[in-house]
C-alpha cells in the first residue's frame, strides 16, 4: 500500500461508527446489541487509535442508517474529508460497520480507498489494508450481504404475521386515529379529527362528490390531516402549511377516507411491499392480495354506512361513452413516433358506430416524425397481444424462461469475457500495488533515485487509475445482471398468476405490461404484416 513507508503519528485517522435500527440495543435489547452501539464502538475505537498512536482527525456517526444505504450524512462527510486531504486513515470496529452490500463496500474498500490512498482498519475483522493477508475480506463483505439479505426476509416475514394478526404496523396512523396509549399495536380514535371524517362521510351519503366535499371542507377552513399532524406537533409537514395548503383540501384526499375500511374498524394491511431489499423500492400490492382483518379497533363509521358510500362512489362513476371494455386504455403507442394511439370507430349504414380500432393522429400534425398512417383494428390487437402473452405464460409454467435468461446471461458473460477480464484485471491491480510497494521501499533504501521513482511512480498509478476505472465498469454490469435476473424471476411469478385466465383483461395488462408498440403496415397485398411489441413490466423490455 502507498502508506507503507508513514510512521503512526503521520496518519491523520476518521473514526466511522455506524448502527442501523435493526442494530440498535434498544430493539434487540442483548449483550451483543449492547456491544455494537455507538457508544462503546467510539470508546472503543479512540483507545484503539490511542495505543497504536494515530491522531484522531474526527468522529464520523451515522445513527439509524442501514448499511445496505451508502448515503448517510456522516459517511458523506468523510468522503469529502478523505477527498479535502484531512484523512489518511478509517478505522470501524467491523467492515459491516462500513456497509453491508458487497458491491459498493467491496468498491470502496478495494478501489476508492487505494485511490486515495487511504489506510483501512476493521479491528474485530483484524483486516488492515497495510497488510498484504487480507483475502478474507470479500467473503466477510459476502457474508454481511447475505446477513442483510436474511434480515430483510425475516422483518418481511413478522410484518406478515402482524398484519395476520391484525395490527396496526404502518409508520403513522390513519387521519381519525392515534395509537393506543395501552397497546401500541392497535388504534384509538382521536375524537376531534373523527368528527371530521364522520362529517366527511355525512357529505358523501347527502351525495356530494368528492371534489364537492373537498370544496366544502377547504371554505369551512377545516384543517388537512397534514396541517392537523403539524398543530398537534408533527413537522414533517410544515412546508405545505408554510406553501398555503393548511386548509385546501384536495379531492384524492377525501376519496381515499372514503374509500379506506380502516374507519369501519378492520385493518388492512400489505397494501405495498419492497421490491429488492437494496433499493427499497415499494410496488403496490393487487387488491385480493391485501391483509385484511375485521373489527381489529373502534370505528368511526358504521359498517352499514361505509357500504352504503362504496355503492354510491361506485354509482358516480362516469358513464362510458362506448359499450365495450377499452382494456388497452393508456398503454398502447406508436411505434414510429411514441404517442398515443386513440380510439376510432368504423359506422355502418344507418350511422352506428361498429368496430373500433386504433390509429396514430400525430401523423396529421406532423408526417416527418410519423410517415406512415397506422390503424389497427381493437378486436385483433386484443387477439394477438392476448396470443403473445399466452406464448410467454406457457414458457414460465415450463420454466423455458428462466433456463433462457440463465443460458442467454452465460452466454453473454463467456462472449464478454466479463468474468475472466475481472480476474485478469484484479490480478494486475494486486501486482501493481505490489510493485508500487516494493519502489517506496527501494527508494527508502537508497537502491532507486528520487527521479526514477517519480517517474516509475507515475506510470504504475495511471495504469492503477485505469485499471480501477475498469474493474468498476465490470462491477456494475455484473451487478446489473443480477438485477434483470431478479426482475425476469418477478415478471416470470406475475404470468404464472395469470394462467389460468382464459381472456385478455385490463388487471392481466396492468400486471404484466409497462406498454403495447404498434407498427404500420409492411410488405405486399396478401403478405401485409404489422409488428406488434410487449414491453412487459419489471424488466422493460420485449421477450
Amino acid at each position: 500500500m502507498e502508506q507503507m513507508g508513514l510512521h503512526a503519528a503521520a496518519y491523520s485517522a476518521a473514526i466511522y461508527c455506524r448502527l442501523s435500527k435493526d442494530d440498535a440495543p434498544s430493539r434487540c435489547g442483548s449483550a451483543d446489541a449492547e456491544s455494537t452501539s455507538i457508544g462503546t464502538q467510539k470508546t472503543m475505537l479512540e483507545k484503539y487509535c490511542r495505543e497504536q498512536g494515530f491522531s484522531i482527525c474526527d468522529v464520523y456517526v451515522d445513527d439509524g442508517y442501514s448499511g445496505l444505504n451508502f448515503n448517510r450524512p456522516d459517511f458523506n462527510r468523510l468522503l469529502t474529508d478523505i477527498d479535502g486531504g484531512k484523512v489518511n486513515l478509517v478505522v470501524t470496529k467491523d467492515l459491516s460497520r462500513l456497509g453491508r452490500d458487497y458491491i459498493q463496500t467491496g468498491y470502496y474498500l478495494e478501489i476508492y480507498f487505494a485511490r486515495k490512498k487511504i489506510r483501512y482498519i476493521a479491528v474485530n475483522d483484524n483486516i488492515d489494508t497495510l497488510r498484504p493477508d487480507n483475502d478474507i475480506a470479500p467473503f466477510r463483505n459476502i457474508l454481511n450481504d447475505l446477513y442483510a439479505k436474511d434480515l430483510s426476509r425475516k422483518v418481511k416475514s413478522a410484518k406478515r404475521q402482524r398484519a395476520a394478526n391484525g395490527y396496526y404496523i404502518s409508520a403513522q396512523p390513519p387521519y381519525g386515529y392515534n395509537p393506543d396509549p395501552t397497546n401500541k399495536n392497535r388504534l384509538a380514535i382521536d375524537q376531534k379529527a373523527a368528527e371530521v371524517v364522520r362529517e366527511i362521510y355525512r357529505l358523501s351519503l347527502a351525495e356530494h362528490s368528492a371534489g364537492q366535499i373537498a370544496d366544502i371542507l377547504t371554505k369551512r377552513k377545516t384543517p388537512t390531516p397534514s396541517a392537523y399532524k403539524v398543530q398537534n406537533g408533527d413537522t414533517r409537514f410544515i412546508r405545505q402549511l408554510e406553501s398555503g395548503g393548511g386548509f385546501r383540501w384536495c379531492r384524492n384526499t377525501v376519496h381515499n377516507i372514503l374509500r379506506d375500511m380502516v374507519y369501519m374498524g378492520d385493518m388492512e394491511n400489505h397494501k405495498y411491499e419492497v421490491v429488492n431489499y437494496k433499493t427499497k423500492e415499494y410496488r403496490p400490492v393487487p387488491k385480493d392480495q391485501h391483509i385484511i382483518v375485521e373489527n381489529t379497533h373502534e370505528p368511526i363509521i358504521s359498517r352499514d354506512d361505509w357500504n352504503r358510500v362504496q355503492a354510491l362512489i361506485a354509482a358516480r362513476h362516469r358513464p362510458k361513452r362506448h359499450d365495450y371494455e377499452n382494456v388497452f386504455k393508456s398503454i398502447v403507442f406508436c411505434l414510429a413516433c411514441g404517442h398515443h394511439l386513440t380510439i376510432a370507430f368504423k359506422y355502418s349504414p344507418e350511422g352506428e358506430r361498429i368496430s373500433p380500432y386504433y390509429r396514430c393522429t400525430y401523423r396529421y400534425t406532423n408526417r416527418m416524425a410519423c410517415r406512415h398512417p397506422l390503424r389497427i383494428s381493437y378486436d385483433d390487437l386484443c387477439a394477438r397481444v392476448w396470443g403473445q402473452i399466452q406464448e410467454q405464460i406457457k414458457k414460465a409454467e415450463d420454466g423455458a424462461m428462466l433456463k433462457k435468461s440463465r443460458a442467454r446471461t452465460m452466454q453473454r458473460k463467456m462472449a464478454s469475457g466479463l468474468e475472466s477480464e475481472r480476474t485478469q484485471t484484479a490480478s494486475r491491480l494486486s501486482i501493481l500495488a505490489k510493485i508500487t510497494k516494493q519502489l517506496y521501499e527501494d527508494h527508502a533504501c537508497g537502491k532507486l533515485d528520487t527521479d526514477s521513482c517519480h517517474a516509475l511512480l507515475g506510470e504504475y498509478q495511471a495504469e492503477q487509475k485505469n485499471l480501477s476505472a475498469r474493474l468498476q465498469t465490470i462491477e456494475r454490469e455484473r451487478a446489473r445482471k443480477d438485477v434483470h435476473r431478479d426482475n425476469l424471476q418477478m415478471l416470470n411469478d406475475a404470468l404464472l398468476s395469470c394462467a389460468n385466465d382464459t381472456k385478455l383483461t385490463a388487471q392481466i395488462l396492468n400486471q404484466l405490461v409497462e406498454r403495447i408498440e404498434v407498427g404500420h403496415l409492411t410488405g405486399a397485398k396478401g403478405q401485409k404484416k404489422q409488428r406488434i411489441d410487449i414491453i412487459y413490466r419489471y424488466i422493460g423490455m420485449t421477450l
